[in-house]
This record gives structure tokens, C-alpha cells and sequence, in this order.
């Protein structure tokens, strides 16, 4: 009952390493077991004798399966294959032949020496088929004694139970054989498949026997999709793995041979060479492969200078880092090129795209501030020039000539600037300069400056043609504090310079001077004189006159 429980929890198990051969040998036990109880159960010694027979189906199968079974749960699963299956089937049945004929050949038994057990003296095939037996589970147990080590705890524990259930019946059989040890007054071994049955199922419940089963260690080695190469100091390659044998420069035959000098494993098998946290990376350029290298020393298990290499494929890594890469180093250029075009707009935005100077608009941004703060010990001077007679410029030598004449005024203004100083171009041939912390002489004097360089700039298209401008200058506090007070006040005196005859420089406050004494006059470019009179007396240049 205990076998048929065991047969049917093999069926129902898993597939796992030695289940169906575990599973034949509990059949055939199941046959041992009844023959045996037939012959005890028999009168006739006929029905004995011929139950006895029969029972050599099991006795050979038995521990031939078993064994087969042992060693292909210990990792070695070609005794569990096809053909090894179908000539322990072969072997049973030619053992079981052999006993069914044995009244005419006397092979196995030669005679009953006791007819009510009954027992009897053996033949030689009788010897050769049970040390076959002994010698198969023997060779079983020893090959799986070898595998304890490499094994798993689980597997271990697995291992050690089957091996306890393989020594029980053996041991009792050996006993029956050797000793005459008799239990029910016969032989012991069926009866003590019961204890193996037990082994079995207690396996099978606590060990996971069946349901977490083996993996033999050198199945994971050889299915390992990373290459493993293990190394000797001199260069010798003691171990491949199958994926290691399509790098560059090994094959199947590589094991047995040494690495030339020159070969990228080289390097790791130095008695310096540190892994660390990070991992070396290693090309091979032949196979357009990319690997992260683990270096495991091997001095722990024996082979001092020794290495296993272990090489973790990262070429589709290493290529979405690269790609990432260029495509941070792209996005950084593109921002840096949007920064400079958004820089770029900025400075459109609030400069005058001919001249270079601030425009109009950015004026009303910065010149508040700077009006606001003005004061009796720290006045500013806010200053507009018109080009005198620019239409005629443009006029008489075209536009790109006044486009020069602007260009080159700005220039003049732009190059005289200090400090936190401004100049605007405020629209056409107007300019609008800011002078913080100026007074009127002081810009006087600044108008005087940029007067004499307009006037002797030379401007081929010009001939000898002098440039003059009239100006009108505000001083905040007094002509006001904020950017539309200052230029009304810019414009009247701009406006008096204009009806005054040109070239000239008049102060807001000072605009009325000499209107009661018969004529408007305002002051010269520097000393008072009338600015027309500097313009024509200047490098002795023709003025240009209405």
C-alpha cells in the first residue's frame, strides 16, 4: 500500500530529474513485494518455486531503475534517457527469462536446500546478476556523493534521503544473502522497501522531493548566456563556457591552449587588478562587441593565480549611453544656439538695427530711473541731436550715404560713452543722450565734442561737405524728473536751436534768452559764439546751408 501510495504521487508530481525512473523502480518493487507474498502465502512448493521466479522481474528492476533514477536527480541524466531505459528493460527480461528457465539450466539456483522456507544453493548467474545489482548501486551512490558538495541545501538534504532509502533494502539484502537474515522467515529486502517508501515520502514532503528538483551545476554554466572563461596566471585557459567560444579568438578547442599576450583577457589576470564597484569595460572590435568584465580570483578553491572571468554583454548599453550622450551633447548645443538667438532677439528688441545704439522703446525702460534720481547736487543731462539738413544728405547721395552718416554719429556717441551713460536713437536723425550725474557746462561741452568729430568726419561720398546737428539739452531736476517732462522740454530747446539757424546747442530755461532784443540767440558749441560760425570756420570745410 505504501509503494502504490508512492507510485501515485511520482504520477502526480512534477516533471523532475528522475521521476520516471523513480517511478519504474516503485513498480517494479510493487511486483517483488507480491511475488513474495504469493510465495508466502502458497502450499504447494510448485507455487513457491514459481513465485520465486517471477519475482526476478523485480529484484532486477528494482535497483536498476532506482540507481537510474538516483543519478539522474544527482545530475546525471543519461541513464534516464531512451535508450538507457529500453536496455534496463532488456536486461530485466532476460534475468526474468533466465529464472523462469532456470529447472532446465540450474543457473541461478542448483538446489532446494529447504523446501518449507524454501531457500536454496545458488548458481553462478545467480552471483553475477546480484553483484551487477550491488555494483550499479554502488556506483550510484558514490556519483552522487561526488555531487553533494556542488549541491544546493535543499538538493542536499533531497540527496541525502534518497541515499538513506537506497542503503536500507540494500543493506537487508546483503544481510538475506550473506548472513541468512530472514524477516517472516524470508527474505527481508521487499519488506524493507517499505522504510525506502517512507524515505521517499517524507522527501518528497518536506525535501520538495520531485517539486523543487536539482539543477545539475554544469547545465547553468553551459546555458549561461554570458561568456565565463577561467584563466591561469601563464595565460591558460582552463574552462569555456559554449558562449564564451564565440569570442574573438577562442573556439571549442581553445581549452588546453594559452591566450597570446596581446589578447584583451590578458589584462585582468594580473595579481593587482581590481574590479571595484566599477566594472571594466572591454571592446572587441572583430565582433563589434562591447563587455563589462567580473574577475572572481580562484584562490579559495585551489588554484592560487587563477580567475574566472566573467563577461556581461553591454553593447546595446553602452550604445543607448553613447546615443544619449550625443543627444545631451546636441540638446546642450541647441540650447546654447536658442540662448544666443534668444540673446540675439533681446538685444533686436531694444537696439536700433542700423546704428547699434538703444531704441525708442528700451529708452522708456532705463531712463525713468535714472530722471527719478536727479537732484540740485546731482542733476542729469538729457540731451536730443537732429542732424542738421539730413534729408538733404539722403536727397543728394542717397540713402545708404545718410544710412553711413547715422552709422558713423552713432559711433561717435557710443564711443563717448561713460559710465552709466546712454544714447538712444530716437527716430530718423534724432539721438537721445542720457548724462547722469552732468550739469549744464559739462554738457555743453560733451555736445561741443561730438560736434567737432561729426564735423571732420570724412565720408568719401561727402566730398568735403561738413556734418553739423543742433541740439536740445534738459537738465532734471529743474526741467523736470521723468521722461516725458524732459523730452518737452528737450524739444522746445531742440526747437530754438532749429529756428536759431542750426549747428547750435540750446538749454531748456535758456531757450528765451534774447528774444527782447531783437532776435532769438542762443549760445555757441563751446564758447558762445553762434555754432554756425564754428561749423564754417572748422579744418576751413564748407558748411552745408538750406
Amino acid at each position: 500500500m505504501l509503494v502504490i501510495l508512492l507510485v501515485g504521487r511520482i504520477i502526480t508530481s512534477p516533471e523532475a530529474p528522475g521521476r520516471t525512473a523513480f517511478g519504474l523502480a516503485a513498480v517494479a518493487s510493487i511486483w517483488w513485494i507480491a511475488m513474495v507474498v504469493l510465495r508466502l502465502n502458497s502450499a504447494e512448493l510448485a507455487d513457491k518455486v514459481l513465485f520465486n521466479r517471477l519475482a526476478w522481474f523485480g529484484i532486477i528492476a528494482t535497483p536498476l531503475f532506482w540507481s537510474a533514477g538516483f543519478l539522474d536527480h544527482a545530475g546525471f541524466s543519461q541513464f534516464t534517457r531512451r535508450r538507457s531505459i529500453t536496455i534496463m528493460l532488456v536486461i530485466t527480461a532476460i534475468a526474468g527469462f533466465a529464472a523462469l528457465t532456470d529447472g532446465y539450466h540450474h543457473w541461478l539456483y542448483v538446489e532446494i536446500i529447504n523446501i518449507e522456507r524454501p531457500s536454496f544453493s545458488y548458481g553462478w548467474l545467480f552471483y553475477a546478476l546480484l553483484g551487477g545489482m550491488y555494483l550499479c548501486m554502488l556506483i550510484a551512490c558514490l556519483m552522487s556523493i561526488s555531487q553533494l558538495k556542488h549541491a544546493a541545501r535543499l538538493h542536499r538534504r533531497q540527496m541525502i534521503a534518497l541515499l538513506v532509502a537506497t542503503c536500507v533494502p540494500w543493506a537487508c539484502n546483503a544481510a538475506f544473502v550473506l548472513f541468512e537474515f530472514r524477516l517472516f522467515n524470508d527474505d527481508p529486502t521487499p519488506f524493507a522497501f517499505s522504510a525506502t517508501v517512507l524515505a521517499v515520502l517524507f522527501a518528497q514532503h518536506r525535501g520538495k522531493l520531485f517539486i523543487a528538483p536539482p539543477i545539475a551545476r554544469d547545465i547553468i554554466f553551459s546555458v549561461l548566456p554570458d561568456p565565463i572563461v577561467v584563466l591561469e596566471p601563464s595565460g591558460l585557459v582552463l574552462e569555456t563556457n559554449p558562449a564564451a567560444e564565440k569570442l574573438t579568438g577562442f573556439s571549442a578547442d581553445t581549452v588546453g591552449t594559452k591566450l597570446p599576450p596581446t589578447h584583451p583577457l590578458m589584462a585582468f589576470i594580473a595579481e593587482d587588478i581590481q574590479t571595484g564597484p566599477a566594472k571594466p569595460i572591454i571592446h572587441f572590435d572583430a565582433m563589434e562587441k562591447t563587455f563589462e568584465v567580473s574577475v572572481q580570483p580562484l584562490e579559495q578553491w585551489g588554484r592560487q593565480g587563477s580567475v574566472m572571468i566573467v563577461l556581461r554583454d553591454v553593447t546595446a548599453r553602452e550604445a543607448a549611453q553613447k546615443s544619449l550622450l550625443d543627444a545631451g551633447e546636441a540638446l546642450t548645443l541647441r540650447l546654447e544656439e536658442n540662448l544666443r538667438l534668444q540673446q540675439k532677439l533681446e538685444q533686436q528688441a531694444f537696439r536700433d538695427h542700423l546704428t547699434g545704439l538703444f531704441n525708442r522703446r528700451h529708452a522708456s525702460t532705463v531712463i525713468p530711473p535714472v530722471l527719478a534720481s536727479a537732484s540740485e547736487n546731482a542733476p542729469v543731462s538729457l540731451i536730443i541731436v537732429d542732424l542738421d539738413y539730413f534729408k538733404q544728405v539722403n536727397d543728394r547721395y542717397g540713402h545708404d550715404v545718410g544710412d553711413n552718416v547715422l552709422s558713423s554719429f552713432a559711433k561717435i556717441l557710443g564711443d563717448s560713452l561713460k559710465g552709466a551713460e546712454f544714447a538712444f536713437r530716437y527716430g530718423g536723425e534724432e539721438f537721445l543722450i542720457v548724462l547722469p550725474a552732468t550739469a549744464r557746462d559739462s554738457a555743453l561741452e560733451r555736445c561741443a565734442q561730438w560736434r567737432h568729430e561729426l564735423a571732420t568726419l570724412t565720408i568719401a561720398e561727402l566730398g568735403d561737405v561738413a556734418l553739423s546737428f543742433s541740439a536740445g539739452i534738459a537738465i532734471a531736476p529743474q526741467a523736470g524728473t521723468s521722461l516725458l517732462e524732459c523730452t518737452k522740454t528737450a524739444d522746445i530747446a531742440l526747437y530754438r536751436s532749429k529756428i536759431s539757424g542750426r549747428n547750435k546747442d540750446t538749454v531748456w530755461g535758456e531757450h528765451l534768452d534774447g528774444m527782447d532784443r531783437g532776435g532769438p540767440v542762443s549760445k555757441g558749441p563751446a564758447d558762445g559764439h553762434d555754432g554756425h560760425d564754428a561749423c564754417t570756420a572748422l579744418s576751413g570745410r564748407k558748411a552745408m546751408l538750406p
